[in-house]
């Protein structure tokens, strides 16, 4: 666990430095669990060494549609409900503006869904397949969560369960090689985890990094005592339930295709 494990920041101020531990500490916390709990999960194990079959990637490719299309509208809420903070740091606001506009535009309008449409054909997919797919329960939970936490959960709550996305670029750069050194399939197959790497991880035309951007929101939270929290819902569990559900995404994946009998080990 953290050493910021369960602490209550409501109302306190840290000063730079502080607050900069905490997000390390945080960043290291978040790097261990994925390594635990998504990495060496039975979905990505399989899926590194080419055993995993083409049916599970295209299950799981149809329930991460039914994600991203939502969950990419949530940062426009996300902006409208935390604007007042925003307004105040207009250098954040900037970056934050980039980060919804990236989701919706880059690399062609209607952004980052064009693409995932166009990945999931290369999976062998149609678009009806994709956008009329009733997802698992286990895949709908990681949208129902990030749901709850922006309509009924604080600001602080909200930015440090979407640090995740720090770990969710490193998952794309694996899925990415998985696929291109276990499965063959040529670089021009595989341009979702490319540009979402880049997005999450490096900045990019201009862009900050989209995790580089919520560790940032998170230090200046916590440097102005803006991260209050619900009772149950401190930073490290809001960071550590983003974690869970996107590993519980695969895991539900992998159980469905084993269940219904679509993969025989």
């Amino acid at each position: 666990m953290p050493a910021t494990n369960g602490k209550d920041y409501s109302g306190k101020r840290l000063s730079p430095q502080e607050a900069e531990a905490v997000v390390a500490d945080l960043k290291k916390y978040l790097m261990g669990l994925a390594d635990r709990w998504l990495f060496k999960g039975r979905f990505h194990t399989e899926l590194g060494k080419g055993t995993l079959p083409m049916e599970a990637i295209k299950v799981f490719w149809q329930n991460w549609y039914g994600f991203v299309a939502e969950i990419n509208n949530f940062h426009g809420v996300a902006y409208q409900r935390h604007l007042p903070f925003f307004k105040r740091h207009p250098e954040l606001q900037k970056h934050f503006a980039n980060h919804v506009a990236d989701e919706m535009i880059h690399p062609t309008p209607p952004g980052h869904i064009r693409i995932v449409l166009e990945q999931g054909r290369n999976f062998g997919l149609n678009d009806d397949e994709m956008i009329e797919y009733e997802m698992l329960p286990e895949c709908r939970a990681f949208l129902e969560y990030y749901r709850g936490v922006l309509y009924e959960g604080t600001m602080v709550e909200w930015w440090a369960s979407f640090c995740v996305e720090e770990a969710v670029g490193h998952w794309a750069k694996f899925f990415g090689d998985a696929l291109r050194k276990a499965y063959k399939l040529p670089e021009e197959k595989i341009v979702y985890f490319r540009v979402h790497a880049e997005a999450d991880l490096e900045e990019h035309d201009g862009v900050m990094a989209h995790a580089g951007l919520d560790w940032m929101v998170l230090r200046k939270l916590l440097e102005e005592g803006r991260a209050d929290t619900r009772p149950g819902f401190s930073v490290e569990y809001c960071l550590r339930m983003g974690t869970a559900y996107f590993a519980w995404f695969f895991e539900g994946v992998y159980q469905f295709v084993k269940k219904e009998g679509l993969y025989a080990p």
